[in-house]
């Protein structure tokens, strides 16, 4: 197992690098997620990020089985309030062809599309997340998760002290580390304001030009975890981000050393940038997301370790995609 830049928050230590397993069991099968996990693992990634939802309910049993023997070195993180969708057989037969297709060159871009979120708020109650967890212990092969996310969780679970109790006895008997919140920003910060004592740790989209995000680290008093998701966004926002780059380049305002990094360094420059922001501008504790093809893991790797821009570069570069917010 290689070595990789580690993150650490109070009594957790995890990898700056998340491992988001999303696709397993949807878009991506068995074995090319066990291939995928294991390149990551080889590559210093630790923290390993899933869902009862994900891959029709599938994908905990998968990572469960991936971790065998290496359970005590990973952090594991999963979440509860979205219920996994059934599938019908003619659906089993339609997520298969996907599969395939996303294997045939071209083919990837016109099956993705845009991308959906959730869809809507998660579901939770004191039964509910009893029964969740056990579940998820079971698939996990495991007696404790280093996090539960509350899966798409609003404003009002945090003041839901029923299922706060519920969650800190989860807490006491050792079974969940630090109970978190996966969330939009405006419910993170609300958490982050005046929160119950029981969330440990926050789960948010890491939109470079969002001010909310860029200010949760400086407001961070209990030691909550962050973990951003989806850095890349869409296809948009990174067209946005790279022309802001761009625009840097070239203004004189910009320290000249700083305008000479921004120069000609392709897409390796922008993805340091932004990684770079999440990590040490905005101050998150780790970035997840899916690095199910080689090549894009290598590439992620290279741009935390790499460090081609200092903090005070990577905050000139952030204060300026805040202007443009």
């Amino acid at each position: 197992m290689g070595s990789m830049i580690e993150s650490v928050c109070g009594n957790l230590r995890t990898s700056v690098l998340g491992f988001g397993c999303g696709s397993v069991m949807g878009r991506v099968g068995r074995g090319a997620s066990l291939r995928a996990m294991g390149e990551a693992w080889e590559s210093g990634i630790t923290l390993f990020d899933t869902a009862r939802s994900y891959g029709f309910g599938e994908a905990e049993a998968v990572l469960g089985e991936f971790l065998r023997g290496k359970r005590e070195r990973a952090v594991v993180a999963t979440k509860y309030g979205i219920a996994p969708q059934r599938q019908s057989g003619v659906k089993r037969i339609a997520v298969g062809a996907v599969r395939v297709a996303f294997k045939v060159p071209g083919v990837r871009g016109l099956v993705r599309g845009k991308g959906k979120s959730a869809g809507g708020p998660g579901q939770f109650s004191v039964a509910g997340v009893r029964e969740s967890i056990e579940t998820s212990l079971r698939a996990l092969r495991t007696d404790y998760v280093d996090i539960l996310f509350l899966h798409e969780a609003t404003e009002a679970v945090l003041h839901d002290g029923e299922l706060m109790a519920a969650l800190d006895g989860l807490v006491g008997s050792g079974k969940v580390l630090r109970v978190g919140l996966y969330a939009r920003a405006e419910v993170i910060d609300a958490a982050i304001e005046s929160g119950s004592r029981t969330i440990g740790a926050a789960q948010f989209n890491a939109d470079p030009f969002s001010s909310l995000v860029a200010g949760f680290a400086a407001r961070n008093q209990r030691e909550m975890l962050l973990v951003g998701n989806h850095p890349f966004g869409s296809e948009e926002r990174m067209q946005r981000f790279a022309g802001a780059l761009a625009a840097a380049s070239r203004d004189e305002t910009v320290p000249s050393e700083l305008r000479e990094k921004l120069r000609g360094g392709g897409d390796e420059m922008v993805l340091e940038a932004l990684l770079g922001i999440g990590l040490k501008a905005a101050g998150m504790h780790a970035l997840v997301f899916s690095m199910m093809r080689g090549e894009h893991l290598e590439a992620n790797v290279r741009a935390v370790e790499k460090r081609r821009f200092t903090v005070e570069e990577l905050k000139t570069i952030q204060g300026r995609l805040l202007g443009l917010a």
